[in-house]
């Protein structure tokens, strides 16, 4: 990919590989409505119609658990609390059910209860769009919870790749080893 030229890249952007980023109130335009948004997404990089676009930008808010998606499609992201406003994003990344969709922390700004239905989202949009999800985060309850597969980093490089049981079962690196015992662990009282 480091070869491709920009229009080839931005050929494979939306149809083969899309972006789920970590602040989405970042990401998303606040002066664009959100159904807009994700139409957009559907018009440049799936050609549709503007009204086969939006057609399919409600039903793609309505997949991605946004109650009364027509009416909310029509909300500005301020409007929006934090768990909509990412599954907005999520909407986005897999309108077009690309290859690969890349989840840069898409849980960490979320309450716990919140947390768990967008990786609930995550994992069933994935199932039925037969889609890849690459899950970047800190998060080893997320791992053990979303992945079933572990590549761990340390200082930009991947220093262990392993099943999720595995690695946290008997982890190979002194650097997984140290993560894990890092893991805070709840103490019941006697």
């Amino acid at each position: 990919m480091l070869s491709l030229a920009a229009k080839e890249m931005r050929s494979l952007r939306g149809r083969r590989m899309s972006m789920v980023f970590q602040e989405p109130a970042a990401a998303l335009n606040p002066s664009m409505r959100v159904g807009d948004q994700v139409a957009e997404v559907a018009k440049i990089h799936g050609e549709r119609s503007s009204r086969a676009a939006r057609d399919a930008a409600v039903n793609m808010l309505e997949r991605a658990g946004i109650h009364d998606a027509a009416a909310r499609s029509r909300a500005y992201p301020h409007q929006l609390s934090g768990g909509q406003r990412q599954r907005v994003m999520i909407a986005m990344a897999l309108l077009l059910k690309p290859a690969l969709v890349i989840a840069d922390e898409p849980t960490s700004a979320l309450d716990v209860t919140v947390q768990a239905q967008i990786l609930t989202l995550l994992a069933t949009l994935q199932r039925e769009s037969g889609t890849a999800v690459l899950l970047i985060t800190h998060d080893l309850g997320v791992v053990a919870e979303a992945c079933s597969r572990a590549l761990v980093m340390n200082a930009g490089k991947i220093v262990e790749s392993a099943p999720v049981t595995q690695l946290f079962k008997s982890p190979a690196h002194p650097y997984t080893a140290e993560l894990l015992r890092a893991v805070p662990k709840l103490v019941v009282p006697a």
